[in-house]
């Protein structure tokens, strides 16, 4: 495994840096730490915290490399993605002074929408990875995420909740208690996503000591969220629709830009190559 870990001089630079670190120890990933400044710009801070976060994964055993770049942060990352394969970008999210409308031309959506691999977006101020969300959509587009999300969790020794969201009742059903599932009874039920699912739970039960199952009913998006805030989980993972095809890809991009634009928490967006 191969990660970059991307932070340019800002107050959340120190964020960014710890938690992507974490992951990439979970994953046991040979690592590059980029920092990136704009001309003119001091960079005590960001070089500091480039060299504690490169020293205590060295400490570790860990393969790390450590960069310091002046310029265009998004030309900076696209430039190293193209010059070197990355199974995984980190990248810092917006800072909190900015609007959140303009959240989807931020440096980490757009690198997100071009990157070939896996992209892990740091928001919040989360050092800890304890708690991780792993959201499957019961396809087998969705085992990726949920292998991906498996070694996360287990590597760091998280605690993991795999969350399946059912389609929305349809009106004219709404309130009829017969209609709704309990999780054993559909885990019993003869369809895809719930074959799908017992694939992901063994998955996560065989390596992982704490493991949650979540199923929930509604607008995927809304319920990713709820559950996200409800658990105070430390990472959501879910899938991307660069995996995906046709409608699936359609109703997935939707899906995926309105987790990541709408968390408080860092999230991480699993291609099928991870």
């Amino acid at each position: 495994m191969k990660m970059l870990i991307c932070s340019i001089g800002s107050e959340q630079c120190e964020a960014t840096l710890r938690f992507g670190a974490e992951v990439a120890k979970a994953l046991c990933a040979d690592t590059v730490l980029l920092g990136m400044l704009k001309r003119g710009q001091d960079g005590t801070q960001l070089e500091e915290m480039l060299g504690k976060v490169s020293e205590g994964l060295t400490e570790l055993g860990f393969s790390v490399q450590v960069r310091l770049e002046v310029g265009d942060a998004e030309k900076i990352v696209m430039g190293e993605l193209e010059q070197t394969a990355y199974d995984l970008v980190a990248v810092g999210a917006l800072g909190r002074r900015r609007a959140r409308h303009t959240l989807l031309e931020s440096v980490g959506m757009r690198i997100m929408e071009r990157a070939a691999g896996s992209v892990l977006v740091i928001k919040g101020d989360r050092s800890r990875l304890s708690r991780a969300l792993i959201c499957s959509s019961g396809t087998e587009h969705s085992r990726h995420p949920v292998r991906l999300g498996a070694a996360v969790a287990c590597g760091a020794g998280a605690s993991a909740t795999l969350l399946h969201v059912m389609d929305p009742m349809p009106i004219m059903y709404a309130g009829l208690e017969e209609m709704e599932e309990t999780l054993p009874e559909f885990l019993q039920t003869d369809t895809e996503q719930a074959g799908q699912l017992r694939w992901a739970i063994n998955l996560l039960e065989a390596q992982c000591e704490n493991v949650e199952i979540e199923l929930r009913q509604g607008i995927a998006a809304d319920e990713i969220l709820g559950e996200a805030r409800a658990g105070d989980y430390d990472l959501v993972i879910l899938g991307s629709s660069r995996s995906a095809s046709g409608i699936t890809r359609m109703l997935l991009g939707d899906l995926t830009e309105t987790v990541v634009g709408r968390a408080r928490r860092p999230v991480l967006v699993v291609r099928s190559a991870a």
